[in-house]
């Protein structure tokens, strides 16, 4: 969990800076299910193989190459298997993401919208409190 702060000069600003947050999310997202996809198949192939052999051994192959060295987890001879789960999890957090992001958009379009009928706002820097990219606390300052 990491909060980072951002100033704009209006909410044009900050929807502009979210918009392109999201088509970078979305570029990313695309890339990651292509990988995905590829390695889906060779995943596939060595299930396919280890049942053979399972079944042919009549025993449950043993996978452990996972090693927890400080609190990082290093995989050694990482299998298409262990990439896929790496990427479906990457997938399913970028699109968590990616959804709570549009959310949020969409919470500051409306309110930019209400608030740009006066000119009470306007000159008013907007500090935004980010919590892993995503908006999560607006500041309309008084003053620089």
């Amino acid at each position: 969990m990491s909060y980072s702060l951002y100033q704009f000069n209006s909410f044009d600003d900050l929807l502009r800076y979210i918009d392109a947050q999201i088509a970078n999310l979305q570029k990313v997202i695309s890339q990651l299910e292509q990988r995905y996809e590829a390695v889906k198949a060779r995943a596939e192939k060595m299930r396919m193989i280890e049942k053979v052999l399972e079944d042919l051994m009549g025993e449950k192959l043993t996978t452990l190459n996972e090693i927890d060295y400080m609190g990082l987890k290093v995989v050694v001879n990482a299998r298409a298997i262990d990439e896929l789960n790496v990427l479906e999890e990457t997938l399913e957090s970028q699109k968590d993401t990616l959804e709570s992001l549009t959310s949020v958009r969409e919470a500051i379009y409306k309110l930019s919208s209400a608030l740009s009928s006066s000119s009470e706002t306007e000159g008013l820097p907007i500090i935004v409190q980010m919590l892993n990219g995503i908006p999560v606390r607006i500041l309309l300052k008084e003053t620089e």
